[in-house]
């Protein structure tokens, strides 16, 4: 289960190591950590993950990610694996209806997209483009 966090700038898997690599085996750890801000008073350090093709699909539409960079913690109270972060949708238009049904749409015009991290002081945020500004 995952969840969309307009506040985050870092996506952070919260369900520990061993069901991460369960979920990506595919993935590459990077050589350092991130610190996790947003889950009690002190900072975490989250493992720093690489997952090559990250694909989110409704069944009739895909949207791709191409080397997403993830935190990887362990921290079951979240109640949620995958806490997404807004900007790893920066490139995207969302739309959130919250009236009769809860949902959200998000609306993207290129075939995938790729990420980066910036980083700086131990922590790390996401940006997000288009794959062909940077071909």
């Amino acid at each position: 289960m995952a969840l969309i966090d307009s506040g985050a700038e870092t996506p952070v898997w919260c369900a520990g190591e061993e069901e991460f690599l369960a979920a990506y085996p595919d993935s590459v750890k990077m050589g350092w950590e991130s610190e996790i801000h947003g889950f009690g008073k002190e900072p975490e350090k989250g493992k720093v993950y690489v997952i090559p093709k990250f694909i989110l699909s409704d069944g009739n539409t895909d949207y791709k990610i191409i080397n997403l960079m993830v935190a990887v913690c362990y921290h079951p109270l979240i109640g949620y694996d995958f806490v997404m972060s807004d900007t790893m949708f920066s490139k995207a238009d969302t739309f959130i209806h919250r009236i009769d049904n809860k949902y959200v749409e998000i609306f993207f015009d290129k075939d995938g997209y790729q990420c980066a991290a910036k980083k700086g002081k131990g922590t790390f945020s996401i940006i997000t483009f288009a794959q062909e500004e940077h071909l």
